[in-house]
């Protein structure tokens, strides 16, 4: 009886054994799955802090496209803080990259040729330097190594430049440009019409075979801006309609000529800020034919009289 016992004893003490090994076993395989489904987890993690940066990165891209159309006109700006205190990015979570770093951000300007057109082309590159904090990527010197230039390792990053916004703006220039030529062409012939019917007419007014010496053939017809001061030159506008005398290169003045034309007065800046100066007799005539001549100045006098 008592070496029955003593079996079962036994016996019982082996299946406790075994029990804890399986149950050992079974925290072992346990802490294996944890870990697998932790790393699993971080993974993901990184994935979606990735994907965060790329969608970071395209909202700040679209702020420099901004700055530079809108706010620095012809300027990328100096850093990208300048994005958030004009307003151009409102969401205070894409100052920091999605690894609480700050972005890096290089920058410069090239001298090129669109479509023979001298230009000053802006060039940008943002990053994140990503998990490891690491600029992997550096940054860029030239125009050549701009194109070459991608991120590196686990850095996210995008590159910019202004050529398609210049492209535009030169397309628009070009536009204003015709449109305000050919505004001017009808309102001299319009003007020219105007005279001759009246000048035709039965009772037709004294100016009409004698102004200042001339008949109205002789007259310039086109709107008279003060950038013109040749002596004998006379005016339709000025001397029989007693219309303004405009101010070449004043905004003020020039967006009332536009308005006058029948154009917006925004047409009295180019794409580039820059204000219309326009000269109605360039080549300083006093008889027909007179030629205009009109052109975008930021300050600087660009009109130049051509015998």
């Amino acid at each position: 009886m008592v070496l029955m016992k003593s079996l079962i004893g036994l016996m019982f003490a082996q299946r406790g054994a075994m029990f804890g090994m399986d149950a050992r076993v079974a925290l072992v395989i346990a802490s294996i799955l944890a870990a697998v489904g932790g790393w699993q987890m971080m993974s993901r993690l990184e994935s979606t802090k990735s994907e965060a940066a790329l969608a970071h990165l395209e909202i700040i891209r679209d702020g420099l496209e901004k700055h530079y159309e809108t706010v620095g006109i012809s300027k990328l700006p100096d850093s990208l803080d300048e994005l958030f205190r004009a307003n151009l990015i409102t969401d205070p979570s894409v100052r920091k990259d999605p690894w609480g770093n700050d972005w890096e951000y290089v920058h410069a300007s090239a001298q090129m040729k669109l479509e023979d057109t001298p230009i000053s082309a802006q060039y940008a590159v943002v990053f994140s330097r990503g998990k490891n904090g690491v600029n992997d990527s550096g940054g860029f010197g030239s125009v050549e190594e701009f194109a070459e230039w991608a991120p590196r390792k686990d850095d996210i990053g995008t590159k910019y430049m202004s050529r398609e916004v210049e492209k535009r703006r030169l397309d628009e220039y070009r536009a204003r440009a015709q449109l305000i030529i050919d505004k001017l062409e009808s309102a001299e012939s319009a003007a020219f019409l105007e005279a001759q019917n009246t000048c035709s007419a039965a009772g037709a007014p004294g100016w009409c075979a004698d102004l200042e010496g001339k008949n109205y053939t002789l007259f310039n017809y086109y709107p008279k801006s003060d950038a013109d001061d040749t002596t004998g030159a006379v005016y339709y506008s000025e001397k029989v309609l007693n219309k303004r005398v405009y101010s070449s290169g004043n905004l003020a003045e020039m967006q009332q000529l536009m308005i006058d034309l029948g154009l917006p007065a925004s047409y009295a800046q180019d794409p580039w800020g820059r204000v219309l100066m326009i000269n109605t007799n360039i080549t300083g005539r006093t008889v027909p034919p007179f030629s205009a001549s009109l052109c975008f100045s930021a300050g600087e006098n660009c009109l130049a009289r051509k015998e």
